[in-house]
């Protein structure tokens, strides 16, 4: 963040002066019949084309104008947040096609603009003829529409109306299934409690035929009813159905005029089990090829029994027993689509094979006894085991230390991956990187971290949570063991911030392509924090005056300068449908609930010092301090996070997202403090834009300090996107308008701020007496009527849009400032707007 120190330049736009050449666009129509018949559209035009300023539908009633807009190709021109007038894209792409326009800069704006939307009178009599489609195929077959072509002013504007007669709908009354008389009864039923066309009166003992209810007929139902009916079939064992299998028959109901019915011819084909199963690997290496057979076991019913052989070819660490995990079925079962399908996601899960394909054989099928049995062949290409490379990387992080300075940074990194540890699919990963950051002065190095890890992700569930796949029905799952040690030094604080060491098991758990789990079992991290020569001058006397509360003085002690250790147990439930890096539509919400400390807590209680809780445990460094004689400081608590994120596409180019977050961390034990990693914060890019990284709260004391935190957070954020230019500098430039809200407080095991105060003398003074300094509030939350002390912030951003890259930037105000100061907008001691920078979405 950067607090610049002016006001927010107001950036205006030079109207262009249009040619205002006379012109006079007669009215003229389109018309279609029930059946499509369309006539000729008469448009007068002089020499001066006609643009089109807008385009409306009338007389519909049964459709929202959005879906009947998705069959309409006349278009108008973009507007800013649909403000009529603000075509923003039409200026830029006239800007950049002026006579005087330098070529490549009018080039490069005619790109990120849009031209002007010209009336095309073929396009607008095709859109009658899609939207008499539409009204058809969506039962109203007497539907008419027509086009009208309305001049506006200025004379060179023109709004194009759509003017529709849907007529009476027609209804479809009964369903029936031909060609299935193979299913069981229970399969009939099945089929037919999955149909999409609402079942309102059937036979249970003929179930394939049935009464519809109150549903218009819908010829995009009846295409969903055979995708349906094409997926049930395929995972019953009919391998060999396709589209051409099923066709659906239309014809008029016996008794109602307005009415279809609709039979659904099938030629299912043979029924199929699965056959001998053959995996053809090819390597990048040179090697010769093996060839072994995979004991898998059978499900077959005769004396036939197939096998599953694999040919591995130029590769010399691949082994069969990942191939083997990989099967989703058994050789001799009934053949399941649903079961090849996950067989596919299961091998590039794995991440070792850049192309996989799995067909069925079925000019090697095998009859048996009148049982079919169908080949499978599964192809892979593995990738180059062996991969190094380096990367270099910009950090921005905020200091810490409360001083209300952030931190520009680089850094490099050295990653090498074996892709094939072992042989089943283990990806070993080893990753270094050092980086270096200075402040806003750029006066000297502040900081310089070193960071190492080692990880290896297995593509399976290890002993003993094995059996998770099966109870959970996993499309897919992996194991992740990982170290870590990192060191960091602060110079300009005379600090060494933390010296961490950490270790991680956690379990991977895909049950849906959109919906899975973490689990994390055991995380552990172990600091051990030293304080430098001059850390009392430039650290804590500095960051005094401004905490006078003694026991939060005592939290930052401890915090900075205790050996203190870790442990969590951790669950996370994420179900994710929008893309990670765009978000324009779809969500992502995640849930995630852990309990930390217990191990060194059972240590402490039953190992260490029986019968007594000293809330330490040995140390392993042998250092001395703090009254700790070596050993590690551990809190014990709980904590849970609810992160909802739902992203709406208002129209071509704009998108709105939206954000709630909450969560609550509580102390367990004899501590009243939860450890420093695991408390909420507030403000920042990311957060509450009105205030700088981790500033905002706790609650409404207002501290400004950047370490605080708080054990309760609550937090919303709503943002408008709009893209302004689609294409320049090789990216889409997209505006933002957002408002954000939230703060955090201590909870109700937190002292807070106590009712003293600490004047200059370092005296403490009752609260009850005259205070040289007024009493802060405590900070926490207290009940409802505290979320009255949240704060506010609101401004405008833009992203920059690359490929595989967003940058963005965001300048917000204050809107409501809950702290003492009250330095919002609204105040006399308005402080001006913060500048955000930062990598991809805010949220």
């Amino acid at each position: 963040m950067v607090r610049i120190g002016w006001g927010p330049a107001v950036a205006g736009i030079v109207c262009f002066l249009l040619s205002l050449g006379g012109n006079l666009v007669a009215m003229g129509d389109v018309r279609s019949a029930g059946q499509g018949s369309i006539s000729s559209l008469a448009i007068s035009q002089d020499t001066v084309r006609s643009v089109v300023q807008d385009v409306n539908i009338r007389g519909n009633r049964h459709f929202s104008k959005s879906v009947l807009k998705r069959h309409i190709r006349t278009r108008r021109n973009r507007r800013i947040l649909g403000i009529p007038g603000f075509t923003w894209w039409r200026w830029v792409y006239q800007l950049g096609d002026a006579d005087w326009m330098w070529g490549r800069l009018g080039n490069a704006l005619r790109s990120g603009g849009e031209p002007p939307a010209y009336l095309d009178s073929t396009t607008v009599a095709g859109d009658v003829e899609r939207l008499s489609l539409f009204y058809e195929q969506q039962g109203f077959r007497e539907a008419t529409v027509t086009a009208e072509v309305q001049p506006k002013t200025p004379a060179d504007r023109v709004a194009v109306v759509f003017h529709v007669k849907p007529g009476p709908p027609t209804y479809l009354r009964r369903v029936q299934y031909e060609g299935l008389s193979e299913l069981s009864l229970a399969q009939k039923r099945q089929l037919v409690r999955g149909t999409v066309l609402d079942a309102a009166k059937g036979d249970p003992d003929t179930p394939l035929s049935f009464r519809v209810g109150d549903l218009r007929f819908q010829k995009p139902l009846l295409l969903e009813e055979r995708r349906r009916m094409l997926s049930f079939l395929q995972d019953a064992g009919y391998a060999a159905v396709s589209r051409d299998s099923i066709r659906a028959i239309v014809y008029s109901h016996r008794t109602s005029s307005d009415s279809l019915d609709v039979t659904f011819r099938v030629n299912t084909g043979p029924q199929y089990r699965f056959g001998d199963v053959r995996f053809q690997i090819q390597g990048p290496e040179q090697a010769d090829a093996r060839r072994d057979t995979i004991d898998v076991g059978s499900a077959s019913l005769s004396e036939y029994q197939p096998l599953v052989t694999s040919m591995i070819g130029d590769e010399t660490q691949l082994g069969t027993g990942l191939l083997r995990r990989s099967l989703q079925f058994v050789p001799g079962a009934t053949y399941d689509r649903s079961q090849v399908l996950a067989t596919k996601r299961r091998l590039e899960g794995t991440g070792i094979f850049t192309l996989t394909s799995l067909s069925p054989q079925f000019e090697d099928a095998v009859l048996v006894d009148s049982t079919r049995y169908l080949p499978l062949r599964i192809e892979g290409q593995t990738r180059q085991r062996h991969r190094l490379r380096m990367e270099t990387f910009g950090l921005q992080r905020g200091s810490g230390g409360g001083l209300g300075t952030s931190e520009l940074g680089v850094g490099l990194s050295g990653v090498y991956e074996n892709v094939n540890a072992f042989g089943g699919g283990e990806t070993f990963r080893i990753r270094t990187s050092g980086s270096v950051a200075t402040n806003r002065s750029f006066s000297l190095i502040t900081s310089r971290q070193l960071e190492g890890t080692v990880s290896l992700t297995l593509p399976y569930l290890v002993w003993p949570f094995g059996g998770f796949e099966r109870v959970f029905d996993l499309t897919n799952s992996r194991t992740q063991l990982s170290v870590s040690a990192l060191t960091a030094r602060r110079n300009d604080l005379r600090l060494r911030i933390r010296s961490r060491n950490s270790a991680r098991f956690r379990l991977e758990m895909d049950h849906t392509p959109t919906r899975s789990s973490l689990v994390d079992v055991f995380d552990l991290s172990v600091s051990n924090p030293d304080t430098l020569s001059g850390f009392q001058n430039r650290f804590l006397d500095t960051l005094f005056v401004r905490i006078r509360d003694p026991v939060q003085r005592a939290q930052i002690l401890e915090d900075y300068t205790q050996p203190q250790i870790n442990t969590a147990f951790r669950y996370t439930f994420r179900s994710a449908t929008a893309n990670p890096l765009r978000r324009r539509r779809g969500h992502i919400y995640e849930l995630s609930g852990e309990v930390g400390n217990t191990l060194p807590y059972l240590f402490d209680q039953f190992v260490f010092s029986p019968g007594t809780l000293e809330y330490s445990v040995p140390g392993v460094t042998g250092r001395s301090g703090g009254g700790l004689s070596g050993r590690l400081r551990y809190r014990p608590y709980v904590r849970g996070t609810v992160d909802l994120r739902r992203y709406i596409a208002l129209g071509a180019g704009s998108t709105l997202a939206m954000k709630v977050f909450g969560g609550i961390a509580q102390p367990t034990g004899g501590p009243t403090l939860v450890p420093f990693d695991r408390r909420f914060f507030s403000g920042g890019g990311n957060s509450v834009r009105g205030w700088r990284l981790r500033q905002l709260g706790p609650g409404g004391a207002g501290q400004r300090i950047d370490f605080l935190g708080g054990d309760l957070k609550l937090e919303s954020s709503v943002e408008v996107r709009t893209t302004l230019i689609q294409k320049l500098l090789a990216a889409s430039w997209v505006g933002a308008t957002f408002l954000d809200v939230g703060n955090v407080w201590f909870g109700p095991r937190n002292q807070g701020f106590e009712e003293t105060t600490m004047p200059e003398n370092g005296l403490e003074t009752s609260a009850s007496s005259p205070p040289s300094v007024p009493p802060p509030q405590s900070g926490r939350f207290d009940g409802v009527e505290d979320l009255g002390e949240v704060g506010v912030g609101g401004g405008l951003g833009i992203r920059i849009e690359w490929e595989y890259l967003i940058v963005r930037f965001d300048l917000a105000y204050r809107l409501h400032d809950p702290s003492p100061e009250n330095d919002d907008i609204f105040s006399d001691n308005v402080q001006e707007p913060l500048l955000h920078f930062g990598i991809g979405q805010a949220f």
